[in-house]
């Protein structure tokens, strides 16, 4: 009898068990599912998705899905005073290459009145090339040039790209006068934020650059009056490293 019973218990417990079982691996699958699927933004990232994935291409995919939407945040804040964008301009930037070399801001501008009727808005697309950087003591960064080209529109219908009808053919030069091209050359001079005092900014640079325009450059070559020193404008400027 007591044989029977305990047979009979040993059945009943198995049968129980077999649920709780049965449940405790559904939460372990699933508790893997979701760790899967969580986004983990630093450079493991696919170490991570390759251990728990086993090498799942659902998952690469996901991962550089992520990565060029990723690229697509600022890495750069700006201001700068003047440079042919207006009395000062703010925006936002991109750096990239092998060695952030490579620099792309959108910039939104600010030119007053002055002599005319009212203030105008600019807009600046700039690409910009950091050859070298030398990194001194104590956090400081010193980039002996930069250069690149930039463009810039001035919002009104007082400009134009292309001549309006209302002129006779030819009146105006060839020259858009609603879009400028510029050059430049420049330096920088920068500084590290340490890493237990970052909130905002990882790096705080200041620079200057020298620039001059197509038409400025145009005028030069056509008037002989015109020096170099007649074309060429100087401008200063923040910008702000916040990855």
């Amino acid at each position: 009898m007591n044989m029977k019973w305990l047979l009979i218990s040993v059945i009943v417990m198995g049968m129980l068990s077999l649920p709780l079982s049965a449940q405790n691996a559904a939460s372990s699958s699933v508790g893997a599912d979701v760790y899967r699927d969580v986004y983990v933004p630093d450079s493991n990232y696919m170490d991570v998705v390759l251990d728990t994935a086993g090498n799942s291409r659902y998952y690469q995919r996901v991962h550089r899905y992520r990565k060029h939407w990723e690229a697509l945040i600022p890495t750069l804040h700006s201001f700068q005073f003047a440079g042919n964008m207006g009395l000062f301009s703010v925006g936002v930037g991109w750096d990239y290459g092998k060695h952030r070399q490579w620099e792309t801001d959108l910039l939104v501008g600010f030119l007053p009145k002055y002599h005319t009727n009212r203030n105008k808005i600019t807009m600046t697309l700039k690409q910009s090339f950091i050859p070298w950087s030398l990194y001194l003591q104590k956090g400081f960064l010193y980039e002996p040039l930069t250069c690149g080209l930039y463009m810039t529109t001035v919002y009104g219908h007082e400009f134009w790209g292309s001549q309006p009808s209302r002129y006779p053919d030819k009146y105006y030069e060839a020259l858009s006068t609603k879009v400028r091209f510029n050059v430049f050359v420049g330096q920088r001079f920068g500084v590290y934020v340490p890493r237990n005092r970052r909130k905002y900014v990882k790096s705080i640079t200041a620079f200057y650059e020298v620039s001059t325009c197509d038409i400025y450059i145009r005028s030069m070559f056509q008037d002989s009056e015109v020096t170099l020193w007649d074309i060429i404008s100087l401008s200063l400027g923040l910008k702000f490293r916040v990855f």
